[in-house]
């Protein structure tokens, strides 16, 4: 009997409170679960650190996976722009084809977000030696000179560039063109002398690494010379 007294006693001591912590609790609940969780889909690149210096990574498809986070209501503002990354390592990679597997930890963002999927899980990479090679410059022209045409003769110096990538891919790579010359800028001095910019092609897979500009002469030839070349 004074052990149901006491279990009794036990129970109904502090009872208001107990009863009221429990309404506070059953009250959190639903508000947790009426607001749910907020699920967000993000396109997302795909980077590959640590790659070692000896390889050059000239093709990853795809370049974008799609994943898709949860997290509490107002997950969209703790996510800026641009801040979701999916990071592979590459530190044990070799030359060839490479298959990798995506996984959760890969994806690099703001702390405190839940990855749900990934979709493709799978990317495939391909990876070439790092060369480095020399490769003749041209001249390249837009607009047009103004009056008679006249002749004239155009020297690069250097007449090559020292550029840095894979070694199919620079097996393709012939020559090199420099920044385009406007002809209509061309004053009838006998020569000029022009500093060009040698710069990147659009989507290019190397580096250029010598030199950054070219000193372009621009030599009018005299009419004799043109008459002597004419006969």
């Amino acid at each position: 009997m004074r052990l149901r007294e006491r279990m009794r006693r036990s129970f109904t001591r502090h009872l208001f409170l107990k009863i009221f912590s429990l309404f506070l609790a059953v009250l959190l609940w639903f508000q947790v679960s009426r607001k749910g969780q907020e699920y967000l889909s993000f396109q997302v690149p795909v980077t590959v650190s640590h790659l070692p210096s000896h390889l050059e990574l000239t093709k990853a498809f795809p370049q974008q996976v799609t994943i898709t986070l949860s997290g509490p209501p107002g997950l969209s503002r703790q996510i800026p722009p641009g801040s979701l990354n999916i990071l592979v390592d590459g530190s044990s990679m070799e030359e060839g084809s490479q298959t990798i597997h995506l996984s959760p930890s890969m994806v690099s963002g703001p702390p405190g977000i839940h990855v749900d999927t990934i979709s493709p899980r799978i990317i495939h990479l391909t990876m070439e030696a790092t060369i480095q090679k020399r490769i003749p410059l041209y001249p390249q022209y837009v607009g047009s000179i103004r009056g008679p045409f006249p002749s004239f003769r155009i020297t690069l110096n250097p007449d090559t560039a020292l550029v840095e990538g894979g070694s199919r891919t620079l097996a393709k790579l012939k020559a090199l063109r420099i920044a385009p010359i406007d002809l209509s800028l061309l004053n009838r001095t006998t020569r000029q002398v022009l500093t060009v910019p040698l710069r990147l092609p659009p989507n290019a897979q190397f580096r250029i690494l010598s030199p950054q500009t070219v000193l372009v002469t621009i030599t009018l030839q005299p009419k004799s010379a043109r008459k002597d070349n004419r006969s």
